[in-house]
This record gives C-alpha cells, structure tokens and sequence, in this order.
C-alpha cells in the first residue's frame, strides 16, 4: 500500500514539472498564398483555403493570445467574430480546455476529428481526457492524433509522457526518442527520457542526454529524486 501511494505522488508531481504542452504548439497555421497582387493579399489556411491576409492575421492574433496564456481574451474574441474557419474553431477548443470547460471543448474537438485538423482535435480531447484522470482514454486518443500526423514531434513526446505514466516504458521511449528526432519540442520530450532512464536505474545516460539537451540542473535533480521515489516499477 505505501509503495502504491508513493508512486502516485511521485506521478503527481512528474505531471507538474512536465509532460504534456499547454494550448497549442507555437506556430501560424497559415501562409501567404502565391499569386496574389500586393493589394490583394491573401493567406491558404491550414486546410487550403484561402481568405484575405487581415483574418489571417486577426487569427494569428487570437493565437498568440493562447500562447501568451490568455484563453478568455481568444474566446472573446473569437465570440466577437464568426472566421469561419477550421483553425478558428480549433481555437475555441483550446481556449475552452485552457479555462476547464473541457465537457464543451471536445464537443467543440468532435466536430474536427474528421477533417485536416484531425490531430490536432484528438490530441485536444486527448489532454482533456488526461486531465479527467482516464489516461488510458488518453492514450487511445493519442494514438489516434499520432496515426492523423505521425511527424507531429508534440504529439510523439504527450503519447510518450503518458506512456510513462502507465509504465509502459519500452513504448514510451519509442515515441519520446522520435519526437526528440523530430525536434521542436524544446526540453519537454528530453525531460521525459530523463526521467525515463533515471527510473531504470542509467542514471549516468540521463545526465549525458540532459546535458545534451540543456535540460536545467535544477529540474535534474528534482527529476532523480522523483524516479527514487517511485523506484522501478512497471515494464521494463
């Protein structure tokens, strides 16, 4: 009984120092669109679509709100003006995650689980599902994001992270070593490994790969204690 409630707190706080990313991967989802005069500029949306350049940059605006942490601000906005737009609709999926209306936010999600943003909508209802506690619903909605856009480096290190929380290390280090691969993830998938390795007891390849990635010494040490703490429970 000890043992099981030490490896829950040590999860908890793993949850708490890293894991899966917040709102949305920084990142314009649009492009300017190729041939088009300079008065008559215009943007292709992720799905291809084209509109004029100033929606596409009010979107963009929206979106750096939710990056900047600021979900009521994108939804208002987003209530204020009706895009039209898939991208716009994931927004308000986001935004509505990020402030905890997460029943809303995937009925929002479930109307994008078909289309070109399929990844983006699982992996939405993914998060949502993780933060309920129902990881493996979790996991199955990753894979799904992941089988919709298999580069997707953020998608690779969430699904790992919650591999590694069920103990199902060997998958886990799969998808965690190919979104490092696919990079742009920042610290995050390396973190992860980290605490992955320390948990098998290489504690000596943790810190040569933390200190490859520039994964904070600070967070190092946290991250070993917590691997203690659980110690090497689940699959090896």
């Amino acid at each position: 009984m000890r043992r099981d409630v030490g490896r829950g707190l040590a999860l908890a706080a793993l949850v708490a120092l890293t894991g899966c990313a917040g709102v949305s991967e920084p990142r314009a989802m649009w492009r300017f669109a190729e041939g088009d005069t300079a008065g008559e500029r215009r943007v292709q949306g992720p799905c291809g679509e084209r509109y004029p350049a100033e929606v596409g940059l009010r979107i963009d605006m929206i979106r750096q709100q939710l990056e900047q942490g600021r979900p009521r601000s994108a939804l208002a906005h987003l209530q204020q003006a009706d895009f039209g737009r898939a991208e716009s609709v994931l927004m308000r999926g986001d935004a509505l995650r990020a402030i905890g209306r997460r029943d809303e936010a995937d009925a929002v999600y479930e109307t994008l689980a078909t289309g070109c943003l399929a990844a983006d909508a699982y992996q939405g209802m993914a998060r949502n599902a993780a933060a309920r506690g129902d990881r493996r619903e979790a996991i199955l909605l990753m894979r799904e994001a992941r089988h919709a856009r298999p580069t997707d480096p953020g998608i690779r290190n969430d699904l790992g992270y919650l591999l590694l929380l069920e103990g199902h290390r060997r998958q886990a280090r799969e998808e965690l070593l190919t979104a490092l691969e696919l990079g742009d993830v920042g610290q995050r998938a390396a973190s992860n490994l980290v605490v992955l390795l320390m948990q098998e007891g290489r504690s000596a390849e943790a810190e040569r790969l933390a200190d490859r990635y520039g994964v904070d010494a600070a967070l190092v040490e946290r991250l070993r204690g917590l691997a203690r703490a659980q110690g090497r429970d689940g699959e090896g």
